[in-house]
């Protein structure tokens, strides 16, 4: 075990050499910073994405018109026959007058529910959402089973988005661990730059009986710390940009997304921010680890 004194030395060392190598360290600041503003990206978007879809499941699930002509304890009988569908989370019952009635709202026009109410050609229908959005499919297929209901769901729109969802997470994951190595590759140039400059250093340490821990330490002292000073500023600068851009996109395209949502600042930060640091600080540990391994051999 190293002694306090020892610890607030390699410490101190760390913290120095971070600033004589500023120009070299603000160099891997800057990528780790891209790497992580790319991450956050698309965590951001993929999120947001899946996020988008759980509304529209509910907003937009599977309607099942029912045909003229059946009594209601049939209607209440093929609801259960649909509730114990796999999938399924929920099956609400519009009759016809219901229909009408959320029509005639809808219009804003008060007699058209009296006018029609005697002949209504509106059709009762069972409102259905699934558990997920993949399945919606699945449920479909089994409501066509039942000759007496006429099934509707935007298929296309769902295959889209599930298409869309898919593509986005996959360039996300090559994005993502394509940064992370070059983020490893310049943190350990920067290292072996400091480590090139003290060799004739280190080797005397080696010499005089230094351990590697204690040659190794201030190095991976100032690994950690750039990758921290790195993260904290990815997060600042994607917490200022998520809240700009999710709020300019809800005000301008109110319209099209239709009551859809983004996700809360909050809400994408509470995990967003422990993995900016983790990734910034772990490649920072392991870019020094790496650059200092070769010149321990003496």
């Amino acid at each position: 075990m190293m002694k306090w004194n020892t610890l607030k030395y390699l410490f101190k060392e760390g913290i120095v050499g971070l600033w004589k190598n500023r120009v070299m360290a603000l160099a891997s600041s800057g990528t780790i910073i891209l790497c992580l503003m790319i991450l956050g990206m698309s965590y951001s978007v993929v999120t947001n994405i899946d996020y988008m879809l759980q509304q529209l499941e509910v907003k937009f699930g599977i309607t099942a018109y029912i045909q003229e002509g059946m009594s209601e304890n049939e209607i209440l009988k093929l609801k259960t026959q649909i509730e114990n569908i796999p999938n399924i989370s929920s099956v609400h019952y519009i009759s016809k007058e219901d229909a009408l009635r959320a029509f005639s709202k809808d219009s804003k026009d008060d007699t058209i529910f009296n006018d029609f109410i005697t002949d209504n050609p509106l059709p009762a229908s069972f409102e259905i959402n699934v558990i997920n959005i993949e399945y919606q499919s699945q449920v479909a297929e089994e409501l066509n089973k039942h000759q007496e209901l006429e099934v509707r769901y935007l298929q296309q729109e769902t295959d889209m988005f599930m298409k869309i969802n898919s593509t986005i997470n996959t360039i996300s994951l090559i994005i993502i661990a394509c940064l992370i190595i070059v983020g490893l590759l310049l943190m350990t140039n920067t290292i072996k730059l400091t480590v090139y400059i003290r060799r004739k250093e280190i080797n005397i340490m080696k010499y005089i009986g230094a351990t590697d821990w204690f040659i190794r330490l201030p190095f991976l002292i100032e690994g950690l710390l750039i990758g921290a000073i790195a993260a904290l500023l990815s997060v600042i600068i994607i917490v200022l940009s998520y809240g700009w851009l999710s709020e300019m996109l809800i005000t301008n395209l109110m319209g099209m997304l239709n009551g859809v949502t983004f996700k809360s600042t909050s809400d994408i930060m509470r995990t967003l921010i422990p993995i900016c640091m983790i990734i910034g600080t772990s490649i920072g540990l392991i870019g020094s680890g790496m650059a200092m391994h070769k010149h321990l051999k003496v």
